[in-house]
């Protein structure tokens, strides 16, 4: 008897262990994602395990908006496609707004491209930017410290991505350390003396346009955020 009542407790433990990991790991689904808030011309469509996203015409960059405001510390995880030679990825996270309250606000419709600027300049986030080839720019990360300064700004020397092919992104911050992987190789670490706390997720995609117009397209799948 006292033998069994030892199995059920290892069995009750391992369990409880099990189950607390599980609630440590979020797995954000392509038809959740394609519920996000967005903003700008774009559209999402979802293709089997997949969310395409685009620009269409008269875009200036494409926003997918997380409707939940994540922990302080996380670890980010997805694999992305560049689809097109226009395309720019970036990851802003632990956006957060002055006020916010539970909505995200966004300029209208008609906004022009200098009050996008602004409204982007206004929030406290970190800015990802890792793949801008069309820009002729190389990939970087900063810290948004509105209205017009950045607390970091780390660049590097060459571009790291190429159109048509998966990776894997990391994207880590506990404490004030932060940092990113792609294919599990460390490309950006970073200490923050005052690191951002809790805070939204928004995926973006731009182009460019010129006299061959080239929408940004980019696909997106395997999204995971997990905590300690």
């Amino acid at each position: 008897m006292k033998k069994k009542s030892q199995i059920a407790i290892i069995i009750l433990l391992s369990a409880t262990v099990y189950s607390c990991g599980q609630n440590n790991k979020e797995e954000i689904s392509v038809k959740e994602m394609a519920t996000w808030q967005t903003f700008d011309k774009g559209k999402s469509t979802i293709q089997g395990d997949e969310l395409k996203v685009e620009e269409i015409e008269g875009s200036d960059g494409y926003f997918l908006i997380s409707p939940k405001v994540y922990e302080t510390d996380f670890t980010l995880t997805y694999k992305v496609k560049a689809l097109s030679e226009s395309t720019v990825l970036i990851t802003l996270f632990s956006v957060l707004q002055e006020g916010d309250n539970g909505t995200f606000s966004v300029p209208s419709e008609s906004a022009t491209p200098r009050e996008v600027w602004n409204w982007r300049s206004g929030m406290k986030h970190y800015n990802l930017t890792i793949n801008n080839r069309s820009h002729g720019i190389t990939p970087f990360f900063f810290k948004n410290v509105p209205p017009s300064s950045r607390g970091f700004n780390e660049r590097l020397e060459e571009n790291i991505m190429e159109v048509g092919q998966w990776y894997d992104v990391e994207i880590g911050k506990k404490e004030n350390r932060l940092w990113f992987k792609l294919d599990g190789k460390l490309f950006f670490e970073v200490e923050d003396p005052e690191p951002y706390q809790k805070g939204r997720l928004i995926f973006r995609i731009s182009g460019t346009t010129g006299e061959k117009v080239i929408f940004a397209k980019a696909a997106f799948k395997d999204i995971v955020i997990s905590y300690e």
